[in-house]
């Protein structure tokens, strides 16, 4: 560690921030109960709530649509939010909006029922399709204002105003601006009690992988590490007991609150490698993002360690480890396997005649520019074909 930095691994005099927040984040037990009062005192009148199929089922949607009504404004839900949202369903969504004249949005679930609000409150006031989104437009219209309640603990989805979405042709396009950040944000660990495990296990290695890229990525900076670096001391230590035992409420809000601190790192640091070949195994595949994340962790995460051993320093810190980076990738990749998700992809199902499109996707997928090293196509299809081999 040079002296030229007081003792500190990173020089911070060429870091510029320009930080601004327009959301209210409110954590704690019980604290959803609060919705209904909070959307009154914003003036809501028509509010559309946006989940999925499954979380409607378990009837905790109708009650807290129930809470909202209670308070005065009239509520629609719109429930049909699949995993990795099309624009097909995104366009669904926009026209429940419209039809419902819509002046606030609660997104309540995962990353995609928050990705797709995100989507819907960008589109509402415009006659705009998702399909015809690439994440470059400029927008005149108005947004909707939206409330965000995460019912997992993954995504951090919550901490920013962009999304991911499926184009037609199977392409992972961003979309969102900064006008579509959730203007209130409630955490509430009781909304994730019972998640069942392998749920639990994917979403809660996304924030570990959250934390981890946001440390390593050539955007990071003094105030994303911080984040970062307590997101992985939170979720590193309380993933396997959030999976062990559904009802520990001590470990979900653990996990809930470093995924949020995790999504306000990589807010601004952005991620890398390890997502951008994620993103392109489930445009591919279909495979759940976090099953991706824990196929190829180890591998994506080891390819930059040349390239940034100060990051890789940090992220060995933070994992609260000794030795190198290698040791911190080893690491990440025993938590997937002691939560039961796959670390390698053959387990997966990837399959030879695909690394092409792997490898297309992931190059052109913006994530993969943050990080340390960008491999060559070449690279890129060496450190997939060793992944599907190896049985780790």
């Amino acid at each position: 560690m040079s002296e030229h930095y007081c003792g500190y691994a990173h020089s911070v005099h060429t870091e510029k921030w320009d930080v601004s927040s327009r959301t209210q984040v409110i954590a704690g037990r019980g604290s959803v109960a609060r919705l209904g009062r909070l959307l009154h005192e914003r003036d809501a009148r028509r509010v559309l709530i946006v989940t999925d199929p499954g979380l409607r089922k378990t009837g905790m949607v109708d009650d807290i649509a129930a809470a909202i009504g209670a308070a005065g404004p009239a509520v629609t839900v719109h429930s049909e939010i699949p995993p990795n949202p099309s624009t097909a369903a995104l366009d669904v969504a926009t026209a429940v909006a419209r039809d419902a004249r819509t002046d606030f949005i609660v997104a309540i679930g995962g990353g995609s029922a928050l990705d797709a609000a995100k989507a819907v409150a960008l589109l509402t006031h415009t006659s705009m399709s998702a399909e015809s989104l690439d994440g470059s437009e400029e927008f005149g219209a108005p947004t909707v204002p939206l409330a965000a309640i995460p019912t997992t603990a993954g995504t951090g989805a919550e901490t920013n105003g962009f999304g991911v979405m499926e184009s037609a042709d199977h392409r992972k396009v961003y979309i969102g601006t900064a006008a579509t950040t959730p203007e209130l944000v409630i955490l509430d660990a009781e909304l994730t009690v019972g998640l069942p495990a392998p749920v639990t296990a994917a979403a809660g290695f996304d924030a570990i992988t959250h934390g981890a890229e946001s440390l390593l990525s050539q955007g990071a900076t003094s105030l994303s590490r911080a984040y970062a670096t307590e997101s992985l001391r939170l979720t590193t230590a309380a993933l396997a007991d959030a999976v062990a035992d559904g009802g520990d409420i001590e470990a979900r809000s653990r996990m809930l609150i470093g995924s949020h601190l995790a999504g306000r790192a990589l807010s601004l640091s952005g991620l890398g490698l390890l997502h951008g070949i994620a993103h392109s195994i489930t445009a591919t595949t279909g495979t759940p993002h976090g099953v991706a994340l824990a196929s190829i962790a180890g591998p994506a995460l080891l390819f930059g360690i040349d390239a940034a051993p100060a990051r890789y320093a940090d992220l060995v810190r933070a994992l609260d480890l000794d030795g190198g980076g290698d040791r911190a990738a080893r690491r990440i990749e025993e938590i997937a396997a002691t939560v039961g998700l796959p670390t390698n992809l053959g387990a997966i199902g990837v399959t030879a005649d695909l690394i092409d499109t792997l490898v297309t996707k992931t190059l052109d997928d913006a994530v993969t520019n943050n990080t340390p090293r960008r491999p060559s196509p070449e690279q890129l299809t060496d450190l997939l074909r060793a992944s599907m081999q190896e049985s780790r």
